[in-house]
């Protein structure tokens, strides 16, 4: 039992059980202070909106190299499809840079599609509904990405 006049340090010098695995570390670790703060995990639904955002620039592709002008920009197609799902992938590892990098560019992915939208629709139907899944998709894990220091307890 715990009484209002005992101090922090008095109710945490005899029970471990109150400590966080940091400071359990650095009672076995001298080196414990030097270990860079716990990123928080991403949920279950930001990982796999995430991991949809890459799987559908993958499936985007055949259609963007079909209706590419010239055999560069269909090279620059691929190349920057593999960028996102590299940065797909450092996302999932939990690099905070990473998450940071992604957000800001599913948010100017989203505005610059999201604006051609109309055009798209009279011009290529098609084209109108891939870019309308992958607006969907990157508004999701901007929210996702941007809601996860909410609600961090949710898996």
């Amino acid at each position: 039992m715990r009484y209002v006049n005992e101090s922090h340090h008095e109710m945490n010098g005899g029970e471990l059980g109150l400590w966080t695995r940091t400071n359990r570390a650095a009672l076995h670790d001298p080196h414990a202070h030097n270990m860079p703060a716990p990123q928080p995990a991403l949920g279950r639904w930001t990982r796999v909106v995430v991991i949809a955002t890459g799987v559908w620039s993958l499936c985007e592709l055949p259609f963007e190299v079909w209706a590419s002008r010239s055999a560069s920009e269909a090279a620059a197609c691929i190349v920057a499809k593999l960028l996102w799902v590299a940065l797909v992938g450092f996302v999932l590892t939990g690099n905070r840079a990473a998450r940071i990098v992604y957000a800001f560019l599913c948010t100017i992915g989203l505005m610059a599609v999201a604006f051609g939208l109309p055009a798209e629709y009279r011009v290529f139907p098609l084209g109108f509904v891939l870019s309308s899944v992958e607006c969907v998709l990157k508004a999701s894990a901007f929210v996702c990405l941007v809601s996860a220091g909410i609600y961090p307890d949710e898996a």
